[in-house]
């Protein structure tokens, strides 16, 4: 891989500081696949078509980008919620009254969601089912080094859904996609008649959104709600996986749930900022780091009827 030329590091000026832990979890914590640990602690990543560079320092966050490369900080700045829209939202969470959350808050203080392209978190997710945060970046990686377009310094785009739909069977089963090929291949065939689509999707409320999603090969309620929320910023979206089933049953007490009827009460409990919460909670629970509620078990919702 030839090294990229970077600028020097410059101050990333944001809201509110991000601890060095908090930076590691929020580019490495499952919300995105495209960054790496580099060998001097900086962030290296890919999103959309930037390339940057982010590491914590006594003097804040830093940033350096790809020489030659225009409105890199912009985008950067847009993608990490510089100007604090989501500390906002944070700030109206119930922390106060729930003290598993407020434990998750202050374990990841200034954790937020990153806005993140909808082409983008569609392929991570179509890539994430019964799959490791590692493995995702994996074959999320190799997908963009075999059809992305390159970016210089052996970095590459993510493929468009005309490689995707046109690539043959070998190269995508050299990204070890799996089953998940069928899946990525059919969505890709079926956005690439909708060139719009992110547009097209945007406009629609979240519940439409959510079914809109749904219809895409391989896209089930976990991967849509994953996307409304790191895609179209869809903060009151509530992705329920394995961690978050596990964080809501230790801390919370809600055993033998079903995860539709865990949405209703994450999105009920945390309000217009429930999927910002959820980061919160499964970011604590996968490190060791969530407390156990003493609030009361609400009563179980009935399970949404399916529409017909």
């Amino acid at each position: 891989m030839a090294s990229a030329e970077w600028t020097s590091w410059r101050p990333l000026r944001l809201a509110e500081d991000v601890p060095a832990g908090t930076l590691a979890e929020q580019m490495d914590g499952g919300q995105a696949f495209r960054w790496t640990l580099a060998s001097d602690g900086s962030w290296v990543g890919v999103f959309g078509r930037t390339l940057a560079a982010v590491r914590s320092s006594p003097q804040g966050l830093e940033w350096r980008g790809y020489k030659g490369a225009t409105h890199s900080e912009d985008a950067l700045r847009h993608y990490l919620d510089a100007e604090g829209a989501q500390a906002r939202l944070a700030e109206a969470l119930p922390w106060r009254s729930d003290a598993v959350l407020r434990s998750a808050c202050a374990a990841y203080p200034g954790l937020r969601i990153l806005r993140q392209d909808p082409h983008e978190a569609l392929i991570g997710f179509l890539c994430s089912s019964n799959k490791r945060i590692l493995q995702i970046r994996v074959m999320v990686a190799a997908l963009a080094a075999k059809l992305g377009e390159p970016l210089g310094g052996g970095f590459h785009a993510l493929p468009s859904w005309q490689a995707i739909a046109g690539a043959d069977d070998a190269v995508l089963r050299a990204c070890s996609l799996g089953y998940r090929a069928a899946y990525l291949r059919g969505t890709a065939k079926r956005l690439l008649a909708r060139p719009r689509w992110a547009e097209e999707f945007a406009a629609l409320e979240t519940p439409a959104l959510l079914a809109e999603l749904q219809s895409l090969p391989g896209v089930g309620p976990k991967v849509a709600a994953c996307v409304a929320l790191f895609g179209f910023g869809r903060l009151e979206s509530f992705p329920v996986d394995t961690w978050v089933v596990q964080a809501l049953a230790d801390a919370y007490g809600l055993r033998g749930w079903k995860p539709a009827q865990l949405e209703q009460f994450g999105k009920a409990h945390f309000g217009e900022a429930a999927g910002l919460a959820q980061q919160y909670l499964f970011s604590a629970i996968r490190n060791g780091r969530l407390s156990r509620s003493e609030i009361s078990v609400p009563t179980k919702p009935k399970r949404p009827r399916p529409r017909k």
